[in-house]
């Protein structure tokens, strides 16, 4: 029976290495949500998928399905987020992955998680970060409304997480 491969945006939120030469990927796409992905033979020197697999990539994904977990076949690097000299950028979007972990469990397309997602990676910086939670916290039901000033929006972000004891 012949695989089905899908072509996705996403950016990769987390990797673990696996085995001698795989890694599991947690991404963050367009058509599907929050995906755990297996590439195999990633960490060996001649693999063509290595360098598009960095923490915090945006690209586009070639996955297929397998019995019990996605598979990566293909890879293309849209955006890395330059780490050289802006550690501040870094550890923004450090955080959200961190938060994005936590908060969604399984496999559920969701256009508007995507589209703040998307829409902070490419305008980094901490104001949006705490308005881009309380959005998506919003969007899940964890919060009822997004207060107006940055204090309340604080407070209202970590009642609703320890709420949601996750």
């Amino acid at each position: 029976m012949p695989h089905i491969i899908y072509q996705t945006k996403g950016i990769v939120l987390s990797k673990k290495d696996f085995g001698e030469a795989e890694r599991m990927y947690s991404i963050y796409t367009e058509k599907f949500g929050m995906i755990s992905a297996m590439a195999q033979g990633v960490r060996l020197l001649k693999s063509k998928l290595r360098y598009n697999l960095d923490l915090f990539t945006y690209g586009n994904f070639a996955v297929v399905r397998g019995k019990d977990i996605w598979r990566i076949t293909d890879t293309e690097g849209i955006k890395k987020i330059n780490n050289n000299h802006n550690y501040d950028n870094l550890f923004v979007f450090a955080r959200i992955a961190g938060f994005l972990l936590r908060m969604i469990k399984g496999e559920e397309r969701n256009n508007f998680i995507w589209s703040e997602i998307k829409n902070l990676y490419f305008n980094l910086n901490s104001e949006s970060e705490i308005l881009t939670i309380a959005r998506i916290l919003h969007n899940l039901g964890y919060m009822a409304e997004i207060p107006k000033s940055k204090k309340e929006m604080i407070t209202a972000i970590n009642k609703a997480i320890k709420e949601s004891m996750l």
